[in-house]
């Protein structure tokens, strides 16, 4: 009956695997505190350090938005197109990384369910195929014995099953969270250096700085005007 249950253990072995490396990636390797980590790339790109910038991505490891957002700001010199562009291919790159392999874990469930049954089917015909030519004393005890050894098929199955549907869904979970944040750092960092490009032709106020700054009238004043 051993035989019956090999298949569901090499499943479970390597669903096991599965969600030990998503597990470490998604939960170690790729998150980071991406609203302070923004932020310090904010204020390096707008105080012209764009070197310091790219260095506090370096310094985050392997995180997916530290990634993203250095690869636009290794184009900051280039135009808006090829910042977008390398920008894209990064997310796209970083996203690629963090769903990698999480669909499997449910493909994996299903196969584990099925291979319980089928291992109950087969485990049945061979227990009925047994008593088949003994006596009427030993056939009850000798078809419980193998219906019970064929159960364990159907119950080791789902034993890997629902744990890797468990694992499927909290780690699918994780993945959206972590691509969110992958979008908004492309996003950010897009605007960052864009926003920098033509941050010297406008002042504090948000004026351009060669054009003249028009008044504004009050109603008072134009009333005067009127008058006058």
């Amino acid at each position: 009956m051993l035989s019956h249950l090999l298949p569901i253990i090499a499943v479970g072995a390597v669903t096991l695997a599965i969600i030990i490396e998503r597990a470490v990636a998604l939960y170690w390797k790729f998150p980071i505190d991406n609203h302070a980590f923004m932020n310090e790339v904010r204020q390096k790109v707008l105080s012209n350090d764009i070197a310091g910038a790219i260095q506090h991505c370096t310094n985050q490891g392997s995180a997916a938005s530290a990634r993203v957002a250095k690869a636009g700001l290794l184009r900051a010199s280039r135009d808006n197109k090829q910042i977008q562009a390398s920008i894209e291919i990064a997310a796209h790159e970083a996203v690629s990384h963090i769903r990698k392999r999480i669909a499997y874990l449910a493909m994996l469930a299903n196969i584990a369910t099925l291979f319980g049954l089928l291992g109950t089917i087969m485990g049945l015909i061979k227990a009925f195929g047994a008593v088949a030519n003994v006596d009427a004393a030993t056939k009850s005890v000798m078809l419980a014995d193998g219906i019970s050894v064929s159960m364990n098929a159907t119950a080791s199955g789902l034993a890997v099953a629902i744990p890797a549907m468990i694992a499927f869904s909290v780690l699918q979970a994780k993945a959206n969270r972590l691509t969110e944040d992958v979008e908004g750092a492309a996003m950010v960092t897009l605007d960052l250096l864009g926003a920098r490009l033509y941050r010297e032709e406008w002042d504090d106020l948000g004026n351009p700085k060669d054009r003249p700054t028009v008044p504004v009238m009050s109603s008072d004043s134009v009333k005067q005007t009127k008058a006058a």
